[in-house]
């Protein structure tokens, strides 16, 4: 006698009916999961980076250290347009003294063309001092940060536009708009040089010291302008 199959009518579900293990352990909390563990780490260890930032304040003497780093490399970078500016000056006294042979006209308008160019945002040192010189983050350095960007005007503007007018005028001899130019350029080139060091006295009076000075030449007035 054979036993009859089993009834394919369908039986409840029933969970309680099923072996613990089917029916897995209980969900983990949201707060013990591991996204939320190595979440918490990472913003412990900034926490503590912060923290410790502000505990641990820069120094007067670490300071002066950072801010005449600066200084040393900002006359590092303009030391080309500096002597660039007095070679164009000097350039331009010998021409209207008449002192400038012939062969020496041959090869001023190179030189004026170079003098132009380290003081122009083409030159490698205008790139170091725009990209890659940051003072350091206090009141004295925002003081010679300040004191960088109007250097950087006196290099760019005003450097660099009174050798393209002193090109122009071995060119055009005379020509009176563009020695009335000069002038104007000249007059900046004193303003600028005057603004910057003002800045680097602030910085000096910040940390109470004297930082190294900056290197920006006072230029003799040039005759006729």
């Amino acid at each position: 006698m054979t036993q009859d199959r089993p009834s394919d009518e369908s039986v409840a579900y029933d969970p309680a009916s099923m072996a613990t293990s089917s029916l897995g352990l209980e969900r983990s909390l949201w707060y013990k999961r591991p996204w939320f563990l190595v979440t918490v780490a990472v913003i412990i260890i900034i926490a503590v980076s912060v923290v410790s930032d502000i505990s641990h304040p820069i120094t007067n003497a670490e300071d002066v250290a950072a801010q005449n780093a600066t200084m040393k490399q900002v006359n590092a970078d303009i030391k080309q347009c500096t002597f660039g500016l007095s070679e164009a000056f000097r350039f331009y006294r010998e021409e209207t003294g008449g002192s400038l042979s012939s062969a020496q006209h041959k090869v001023i308008d190179k030189y004026l063309i170079e003098d132009q160019t380290v003081c122009s945002f083409a030159g490698p040192s205008m790139s170091e001092l725009t990209n890659n010189l940051q003072p350091a983050e206090t009141p004295a350095g925002r003081a010679l940060d300040k004191m960088l960007k109007v250097t950087i005007i006196w290099m760019d503007s005003d450097a660099n536009g009174a050798i393209a007018d002193i090109a122009y005028l071995f060119k055009h001899p005379g020509d009176t708009k563009t020695i009335r130019d000069l002038g104007v350029r000249e007059s900046y080139l004193a303003k600028d040089r005057s603004q910057a060091l003002d800045h680097l006295a602030r910085a000096n009076a910040i940390l109470s010291t004297d930082l190294v000075t900056l290197k920006l030449p006072a230029l003799e007035r040039l005759s006729g302008t």
